[in-house]
């Protein structure tokens, strides 16, 4: 991941140049922290729906940081970390590319049912079209993954958390890139068309690989067809046939109903195109895009296309991160009045403006010189990037200008679940977390160290969602 991202700082010019890190910490960390309080639990916030989760503006709300919008943001933060804590990522599993957890399971066994949602139905996407190198094919275990591979889910508020809100809440959570072919398909930056309306979205382009893994389902796919019934259609489809079903289910008892989607990363790119889709599909319901790390995804039209829908988007980012600065170009040639020179000329000569990638929303920019639990004097390209470390810079978050947080109730030790970015002081070790024995048992009959099978609970099975009587 660090040559991918030193790699990516050469291809896309100055601006993906991340801040200089200071070589020296600037708060001192002499003694392991004081113990942390309980997380606490979240307030009603039914009377401010239209504030935080309706068509009200968030600019507000970030300097100094609301303490209500920083408990919904970590709330969707946790429920994005789920599409990782929940991957099985191991080649050596007979079920590699999908989620650990079968549907009704897979909040409560990661701990995530106290938020109040109940996941609805798995998302998988398919990277098509995709050949890994044969020299990177061994290294990179490309022949455990078959194309097809589970990218996130759909959830929603139960009765108790609908009523805290104010509305019924329903989640798409996306994933980051993990696989093999969801590299080489990230550094695809050649802009695609993404309209769906020509009086909103004229001239709408994105990245295309972000479009394909969006877009791609193995019965298209001559790379992939047969080999998975999980991906038989698109990531697309499945996630706008779902919020059909909900949305039409919850409006049709008089609820009020929002939409609000999340992902880190390659998670967070797929969240817009899935925001930009919900809004479309349902307009008068409010929909939202929290994302974290995320790259740039499209074109101008493309942000405006959001904007026009009345779709909200706060991106959470960390300062040192390199992949929300990509793909990017030098940001004269962005900016007007060059763009505006560069856009004639390339519309004289049809020529696809591969350039003007931007960003669309807020921004909170999260610095980890704030936090004395982090290591001030390394650069850390993967720690940077870190969802962890974003939700805990997030945590500590007052103002721009202020300390980290003293009320900080987030666990520190989540932040070396991936990476080594905890200060030694503190004692926790490095990329901790993974399953027991890597997920092999001792077979009792012949005392041999094989996979666990999963229970019956836990197998995938394509198309599985829950049943709309299982609703509360």
């Amino acid at each position: 991941m660090a040559a991918l991202a030193r790699f990516l700082i050469c291809l896309n010019g100055d601006d993906a140049k991340s801040s200089p890190l200071p070589t020296t910490s600037t708060i001192a960390v002499d003694a392991p922290p004081a113990p942390l309080p309980a997380t606490q639990r979240r307030a009603d916030i039914s009377a401010r729906r239209a504030e935080l989760h309706g068509p009200g503006d968030w600019s507000a709300l970030l300097d100094p940081l609301d303490a209500d919008l920083r408990d919904e943001l970590l709330k969707y933060g946790d429920l994005a970390q789920a599409t990782y804590d929940g991957f099985d990522s191991r080649y050596w599993s007979p079920d590699c590319g999908t989620c650990l957890h079968g549907l009704r399971r897979l909040l409560p066994a990661l701990g995530l049912d106290g938020h109040g949602y109940v996941a609805t139905t798995f998302v998988y996407a398919t990277c098509a079209g995709v050949r890994v190198p044969r020299f990177l094919q061994r290294p990179l275990h490309a022949d455990a993954w078959d194309g097809t591979n589970w990218f996130g889910y759909v959830a929603v508020a139960g009765a108790a958390e609908a009523k805290r809100l104010g509305c019924r809440d329903i989640v798409v959570a996306w994933r980051g890139t993990i696989a093999p072919g969801e590299w080489l398909l990230d550094m695809r930056t050649r802009m695609v068309p993404f309209e769906v309306d020509a009086g909103k979205d004229k001239g709408a382009r994105v990245a295309e690989g972000f479009h394909s893994i969006y877009t791609s389902s193995s019965s298209r796919d001559t790379t992939t067809a047969g080999k998975s019934k999980l991906g038989e259609r698109s990531a697309r489809e499945q996630v706008a046939d779902e919020l059909a079903r909900l949305v039409a289910h919850f409006r049709g008892r008089g609820e009020e109903v929002c939409v609000t989607v999340t992902g880190h990363s390659l998670g967070g790119a797929l969240a817009l195109l899935a925001a930009r889709d919900a809004a479309a599909a349902h307009p008068g319901v409010p929909v939202t895009a929290v994302t974290f790390s995320a790259p740039r995804v499209g074109n101008r039209a493309f942000c405006a296309g959001l904007t026009s829908r009345g779709v909200k988007v706060l991106r959470a980012f960390v300062r040192h991160d390199v992949v929300p600065s990509v793909p990017s170009v030098p940001r004269v040639v962005v900016d007007a009045p060059v763009s505006k020179a560069l856009a004639m000329l390339w519309a004289l000569t049809g020529r696809s403006p591969s350039w003007a990638y931007v960003h669309v929303g807020d921004e909170l920019e999260l610095d980890v010189k704030r936090s004395p639990y982090l290591k001030q004097n390394a650069y850390d390209v993967v720690g940077f990037h870190n969802l962890e470390t974003c939700l805990h810079l997030l945590d500590g978050r007052e103002s721009a200008a202020g300390e980290f947080r003293r009320g900080a109730s987030r666990d520190p030790a989540l932040v070396n679940k991936t990476s080594g970015m905890l200060c030694d002081l503190l004692r926790v070790p490095p990329w901790w977390y993974e399953p027991a024995n890597k997920g092999l048992v001792r077979d009792a009959a012949s005392g041999r160290w094989v996979v666990a099978e999963r229970p019956l609970d836990d197998v995938p099975v394509p198309d599985d969602r829950l049943q709309l009587s299982e609703l509360d």
